[in-house]
């Protein structure tokens, strides 16, 4: 059979690289976005809702669509084809896939509901890669999240960090974890909302304390104020940090606002404030 493997992902699709995995063990020929060649089945994994109808498939899955369809066990249990991606150099997987926030804004309640299990990255890690590139949602929620860490250290790999770090988590063991880590660029962490101000304030002072840059991701046009917005920037910023804006809608004044941050103007000026009303 002649397997056509579609996705709207730019970089990498785990799910499609287990299917890829599977059919090929059952003797199958496996093409990725090759829509314009004829295949007898084709799966298509969407990232973006407005790319929905973009894909003809017999099967449909990815955070595009309300309804999760998980892979089936033995397809899901499969080691990665690392082939379907040949310019990557890093191992792609999980350790611990859930996030138990359950914040209304975050679609990774409905996607990982399936999966409550801690993994070794040996299922997934190429040896012939020295990064790792992780998929976790809350690495910090996996009460064996040491051992994950263990094993990226004894392996000597470098992380990639894919979707970051809960600062409500942070504390001096986890700090010294990640301090003691390699990293491609900076770890990435968010603060989402106004009522976890007291656990975020403490998760900062701990970067600050073992001098770790971050990349914290700030989610506006969701239930905050402009007030509250410029606060929260203001306080990364005291600490060191620089903001990273995520418009939950991406209305004129969300935009004009993620804007203002990604011109790093505000730098110029005592407070974020005053740098905003200069700007508007």
């Amino acid at each position: 059979m002649k397997i056509s493997l579609l996705t709207d992902a730019p970089k990498h699709n785990l799910a499609l690289m287990k299917l890829s995995t599977y059919h090929k063990s059952m003797g199958d020929s496996v093409l990725l976005n090759m829509s314009i060649i004829p295949a007898d089945y084709t799966y298509a994994s969407v990232l973006f809702e407005k790319n929905i109808k973009e894909f003809i498939a017999n099967e449909y899955g990815g955070p595009a669509f309300s309804q999760h369809k998980p892979l089936r066990p033995e397809i899901e249990c499969g080691f990665p084809d690392y082939g379907l991606y040949p310019d990557n150099d890093f191992s792609l997987g999980y350790t611990f896939r859930p996030c138990f926030r359950r914040c209304s804004f975050c679609k990774v309640d409905i996607m990982e509901r399936g999966d409550m299990r801690h993994h070794s990255i040996n299922t997934f890690v190429n040896p012939n890669y020295k990064k790792i590139r992780l998929l976790n949602n809350n690495t910090f929620m996996d009460r064996r999240w040491r051992e994950t860490f263990q094993e990226i250290w004894d392996a000597d790999l470098t992380v990639i960090d894919e979707n970051g770090y809960d600062l409500r988590l942070l504390d001096m063991e986890k700090a010294d974890a990640l301090k003691r880590t390699k990293f491609q660029g900076m770890i990435h962490f968010a603060w989402d909302r106004m009522e976890d101000e007291k656990e975020i304030l403490c998760g900062l002072s701990l970067l600050k304390q073992y001098k770790i840059k971050g990349h914290i991701y700030v989610l506006i046009g969701y239930d905050t104020t402009i007030e509250e917005d410029l606060y929260r920037c203001q306080k990364l910023v005291d600490f060191g940090q620089d903001p990273y804006i995520m418009p939950f809608k991406r209305t004129d004044h969300n935009k004009r606002f993620k804007r203002f941050f990604d011109t790093f103007m505000w730098r110029k000026y005592k407070t974020i404030k005053e740098a905003w009303e200069n700007y508007k």
